[in-house]
């Protein structure tokens, strides 16, 4: 069976070592879809509550996301050290560049851990008609 919940968040980050504007912190709207495949739990007659999909997405919302640490620039490991010493709300990446393609792809290990989630994809924008598509699988 599957389940499905749009999602939508805020959230700044950068994108260091990249040449453009958006080397630059700043921030989106994040939108899109979860969909989760799972078994129907006979206590709850759920795959997955969707205020839990609403609890994971969370994390990412108005917080500063920021690469792994072996990704970022100067600029960007200064603004990271600022965030801690000051408890900002804020993400760190496991590794790669904070895109929404690696948004995606964090998104969908959050979830493919969970034992009632067989595979989960996730379709997310940061940008009108831009979209990027990922899945995992246990």
């Amino acid at each position: 069976m599957t389940i499905s919940k749009d999602i939508k968040f805020d959230c700044a980050h950068m994108l260091s070592n990249y040449d453009g504007k958006c080397s630059n912190l700043h921030g989106h709207t994040y939108h899109g879809t979860v969909t989760l495949e799972g078994t129907k739990d006979r206590k709850t007659s759920m795959v997955l509550d969707y205020n839990i999909i609403k609890q994971v997405v969370d994390i990412f919302d108005h917080a500063v996301v920021f690469s792994a640490a072996e990704e970022r620039n100067p600029a960007e490991t200064e603004l990271y050290e600022w965030a801690c010493r000051h408890k900002m709300r804020h993400v760190e990446l496991v590794h790669g560049k904070s895109t929404a393609e690696t948004l995606a792809e964090n998104i969908c290990t959050m979830f493919v851990r969970k034992p009632e989630v067989n595979s989960v994809q996730v379709r997310l924008s940061e940008t009108d008609g831009s979209w990027v598509t990922a899945e995992a699988r246990k």
